[in-house]
């Protein structure tokens, strides 16, 4: 199977290309699940229509290369056709160390530069403080004006910034690096949310909404959030079988 678009013709994709990858648009807010990416095949090339800023074009960390040429796995390269740095709502399912991380990456690029906040939830605290290293190194001076208050680490251990100060509003962040459950505990002060669309989401290890001992509030977490609306939402997992994928991705539309 190759891309479909629901509600529309099938389009023609090569043979090779529909075994590396598949692509289907689930909603008329272009949900899509990118899913199984197969192989280590790279482009030397991105999409026509991109969507990626100079920005993020000029800055290595965001856009690998060789030889002065762009270099992206498949799965980066169908993520950017689907639009995710157009502000699309993707689902990507793919093997480890086929660059998800960077998916996720353009899409928090995409959104601060567009005046919208990023909220990165991550499944444990340890990979938390990873992300939250890696957000200040790709983010602080090139994007925020080296504005230590713009990016916050929140964790069941501390909430602090990129100045290592405490603080009491997370959600008045630029960049929310967070675990899913204390974003969760950060939505409940004062009610649950009215209103998510000023959000760009990367929910990295999305497959956590089926575990059997935190899937529950993972679960509880989406529904706020899908029930406020977002801005984007760019779900990342390795392990998601094509019928979780497809079944999650219809859950999460409209």
């Amino acid at each position: 199977m190759g891309t479909i678009r629901i509600g529309s013709p099938p389009t023609h994709r090569s043979r090779q290309h529909s075994e590396n990858s598949e692509l289907l648009w689930l909603t008329a807010k272009a949900l899509a699940i990118v899913r199984r990416y197969l192989g280590d095949n790279m482009q030397p090339t991105i999409p026509k229509d991109h969507g990626l800023s100079d920005k993020v074009l000029g800055k290595p960390e965001l856009l690998p290369a060789a030889s002065g040429m762009p270099l992206l796995t498949d799965i980066q390269f169908e993520a950017l056709e689907a639009g995710v740095a157009r502000g699309e709502s993707l689902l990507v399912s793919a093997p480890t160390s086929t660059g998800k991380t960077l998916i996720g990456w353009w899409t928090v690029a995409s959104a601060i530069e567009a005046g919208y906040t990023a909220v990165y939830l991550v499944s444990h605290r340890a990979l938390a403080k990873q992300k939250f290293e890696e957000a200040k190194r790709l983010f602080l001076g090139d994007f925020l004006a080296n504005d230590r208050s713009a990016i916050v680490c929140a964790t069941g251990d501390s909430v602090e910034d990129a100045a290592g100060r405490k603080t009491n509003a997370p959600l008045s962040s630029v960049i929310l690096v967070a675990t899913y459950e204390k974003f969760l505990g950060c939505l409940s002060v004062g009610g649950p949310p009215r209103d998510l669309t000023n959000v760009c989401f990367v929910c990295d290890e999305v497959q956590l909404v089926g575990d059997k001992h935190r899937g529950q509030n993972a679960e509880l977490l989406l529904t706020l959030m899908r029930r406020a609306g977002w801005r984007q939402f760019v779900g990342l997992s390795a392990v998601l079988s094509p019928g979780d994928a497809q079944a999650l991705a219809s859950w999460l539309g409209p």
